[in-house]
């Protein structure tokens, strides 16, 4: 047997395709199996899915009217059926049933629009193809056309006029029972005209057991019928017909005919009596149908009720969903409504509370002002009144409108080095993604892990942890992240969102973002801290002993968080891929393009650039900014892939929270917090864990107001002096405060998690389905420190 890449490679839609982008139809290809018998899918439904048959037969049926079905085709291993859906929600066009025992390869709608949205200059590879394919059959088809009309017209013309008669009347049958036959035409010889027919091979056939048109055939004469009796006369035979076939107990053919009459109530009047006998036929196809042909005016109740009985059989999974389910989705619809507007109503209230307060001691209007402005922006944002970058847009133009701060203050965030190292790293990305080799690196974590849910959330989280280590910036490497998260989620067959998708991005956010307090070099707030020691204390503090130092935080981080991730995010499924696709996927790639190679050498050079900054001085963002300009120069990185690879409300909304910091600072409320902490903090630092844990609880509520760098800056001059005094080792202390600004208790207090997301594309996971777990972090550094306290006393680190 063919393997799979190449059966893909013979169909034309596939062939041609870039390596990376065929792997990925590879992946995202699911093996199903079906008993002889099974209805696959209905002519009528709709339809989303495409299918390669890998072992078995399937037949392919056609509806011909009256509720009966013609086998048009049989297909086996290697063969493929239902390309259109792939680019169109139209009916099914054909029934296809399970000859034998069947296995599939099925391709979703949905992941096929996935690969053409990463990959947008697939749009003119698949238009190419589709183009060329139906030209040639055009071609083909004019060619054939003009052949069969002269021919059907000099044989039609040769028979007498009672014999075209015949012909022309009965067209609209499409089957040609011999007692209809009499009642259409009053032709007494109308059975030996047509055994005739039959006899010399002309204009019938005998097909599946019964005398019909060929389709060619009889559209001809329709043509002709239509021409001579006109639209009346048309559904006055029709209309004839379809009481023939009411008479005699053939429904279905019956509806067929009342609907080309027009009489839609006669219709619907057999269809909703003779319901339950074509459901209990399995004629679904046919009930699609008569159903769609059938306009509104004449749907009532009853004809309502059996839509539903019809979808029931062909979606159970959503149509029998109980009622307290359906009551469940209008409860979580209702409540969605509720909460925004009651996140509209307390923040407008909240805000303006805080703007029409009598300024408190240490600060100004302008303070008070500002105050407001966050308050209304964080209720805003807690309870998703509006998009995210729309608030942070309404927060810069407040703080200008009412002259908060200047404005090269309240527009500084996008200036500075985080903006910039975030359009750097997404657009590398960008590019990373669109070559092929984020996929060919996900290929080979998938292989390097159990292929599980758990075993792959396992491979994330350390492989993340294992990058933190040396990368001192930690939001660039989760962005990096975004597309690995998804293209292996995608491997594994999690839908976007899902709960296995926001399981997996959680475990990779464990490793890339919150792992990276415990390592000196794992986050850029470590080594500001680390700086800002006095001399004495930053000389005994070397890059092993701070690790040595976390040891006890990052263990009980590391186990609790994971262990709540696999709690909180349980699979749909276990997937159910094998390592035989992985190698096959891996094959189908080829070796690295000259794409993957030069991404991969900006990528490696990037990384060395940031690992290597302590020592050239160079900016990270401007590192980041270098490999971008080199990947736009060799066109690697095109404009539609530049544009759509750059999450640009994203960016808005960044700017907005990075320019919190110059806002915070110019106003000074940073130093009036401090202060307001500093008479509060001194007597607490006789009792260092309660100090410890104090200090955490502070560093939770300063991180709504105080972005992490300047939170790390200014408590690490003010209180780590006030630790010293009181005997307290510097090092538990920046770990505690490092380790706790990292929380986020809504997304725009962790760029990292922001990164995360937006690198994702929104696409893994909802801000909401990840909320108890933000939560959660909280009690889990609570946890950590007090397992590290006594580690930290038998060090020594406190008195």
């Amino acid at each position: 047997m063919d393997s799979l890449a190449t059966v893909l490679r013979r169909i034309p839609l596939f062939a041609d395709l870039p390596p990376g982008s065929f792997a990925k139809i590879i992946a995202d290809l699911r093996e199903e199996c079906h008993p002889p018998g099974t209805v696959i899918c209905y002519e009528g439904e709709e339809a989303s899915d495409f299918y390669i048959i890998k072992s078995g037969q399937v037949e392919v049926l056609i509806n011909r009217g009256g509720g009966q079905r013609e086998l048009v085709a049989t297909n086996g291993p290697s063969d493929w059926f239902g390309e259109r859906a792939l680019f169109a929600d139209r009916p099914r066009s054909a029934t296809v049933v399970a000859r034998t025992e069947v296995e599939l390869w099925r391709l979703s709608q949905e992941k096929f629009l996935g690969l053409i949205e990463e990959n947008p200059r697939l749009i003119l590879h698949f238009t190419q193809v589709i183009s060329d394919r139906l030209y040639q059959t055009n071609q083909e088809l004019s060619k054939k056309q003009a052949a069969f009309n002269f021919y059907i017209e000099s044989l039609f013309h040769a028979q007498p006029p009672a014999q075209q008669e015949l012909l022309t009347r009965t067209a609209i049958l499409t089957s040609l029972d011999p007692a209809v036959v009499r009642g259409l035409t009053n032709h007494q010889d109308a059975t030996a005209a047509l055994a005739t027919f039959e006899a010399q091979h002309l204009f019938v056939w005998r097909h599946n057991g019964a005398v019909s048109y060929p389709e060619a055939v009889r559209e001809f004469l329709l043509n002709r019928l239509t021409a001579e009796v006109g639209v009346e006369g048309f559904h006055a035979l029709h209309r004839q017909a379809a009481k023939l076939y009411e008479q005699a107990g053939q429904w279905g053919q019956a509806i067929d005919h009342y609907l080309d009459a027009g009489d839609d109530a006669a219709a619907a009047r057999l269809l909703v009596g003779h319901a339950s006998e074509f459901l209990d036929d399995d004629r679904l196809d046919s009930l699609c149908n008569w159903l769609d042909r059938l306009p509104e005016t004449v749907f009532d109740d009853d004809l309502a009720a059996l839509q539903r009985r019809v979808d029931q059989r062909l979606h159970p999974a959503e149509a029998s969903l109980p009622l307290l389910s359906r009551r469940r989705v209008l409860r979580t619809q209702v409540s969605t409504w509720v909460k925004s507007w009651f996140g509209l109503v307390a923040g407008l209230v909240a805000g303006l509370a805080i703007w029409t307060t009598r300024p408190l001691i240490g600060l100004d209007t302008s303070c008070m002002h500002m105050l407001a402005l966050l308050t209304w922006a964080v209720i805003f944002w807690a309870f998703d009144v509006l998009p995210d970058y729309v608030v942070s847009i309404g927060l810069i133009i407040g703080w200008i409108l009412f002259s908060v701060v200047p404005t090269e203050v309240a527009l500084s965030g996008f200036t500075t080095s985080p903006f910039f190292l975030i359009i750097g790293v997404l657009g590398i990305t960008a590019s990373l993604q669109s070559s092929g080799l984020l996929f060919r690196l996900a290929l080979h974590v998938l292989r390097s892990f159990p292929l599980t849910y758990r075993g792959q959330a396992t491979g994330l989280a350390l492989s993340g942890t294992a990058i933190t280590t040396f990368i001192p910036d930690s939001t660039s490497a989760t962005a990096i992240s975004g597309p690995i998260i998804l293209a292996l989620s995608d491997s594994l067959g999690y839908a976007r969102r899902s709960s296995g998708s926001a399981g997996l991005a959680m475990a990779a956010l464990l490793g890339f973002g919150q792992m990276c307090p415990f390592f000196l070099t794992g986050a850029a707030e470590n080594l500001l801290a680390w700086g800002l020691l006095p001399e004495a204390m930053r000389v005994q503090i070397t890059w092993g002993g701070w690790a040595f130092a976390a040891l006890p935080l990052a263990l009980v981080t590391f186990v609790a968080a994971f262990a709540l991730i696999m709690f909180l995010f349980p699979p749909e499924f276990q997937p159910t891929i094998s390592r035989g696709l992985i190698e096959t996927q891996i094959e189908a790639l080829g070796p690295p393009s000259y794409a993957e190679i030069i991404n991969g050498v900006v990528v490696v050079g990037a990384m060395v650039g940031w690992i290597t900054a302590p020592y050239h001085h160079i900016d990270v963002a401007w590192v980041a900014m270098s490999g971008l300009a080199l990947l736009l120069a060799t066109d690697l990185l095109d404009r539609a892939t530049f544009r759509s690879g750059i999450n640009w409300d994203f960016l808005f909304y960044l700017g907005a929270v990075l320019s919190l910091t110059s806002v915070v600072q110019k106003l000074g409320i940073d130093k009036w917090l401090v202060n307001e902490l500093a008479p509060l903090l001194g007597p607490l630092a006789e009792h260092p864990p309660l100090f410890l844990l104090v200090m955490a609880l502070v560093v939770f509520i300063a991180r709504f107001i105080l972005p992490s760098f300047p939170l790390v800056s200014l408590f690490t001059i003010t209180v780590v002096p006030i630790a010293m005094n009181a005997g307290i080792n510097p090092l538990p202390l920046v770990l505690v405060i490092c380790t706790t600004v990292t929380v986020w208790f809504l997304p725009y207090q962790n760029t990292c998690y922001l990164a995360l997301y937006f690198g994702t594309k929104e696409q893994a996971f909802s801000h909401s389905q990840v909320r108890p777990l933000a939560w959660s972090y909280g009690v889990i550094y609570i946890l950590a420190i007090l397992a590290s306290i006594p580690w930290w006393w038998m060090l020594g680190l406190l008195s």
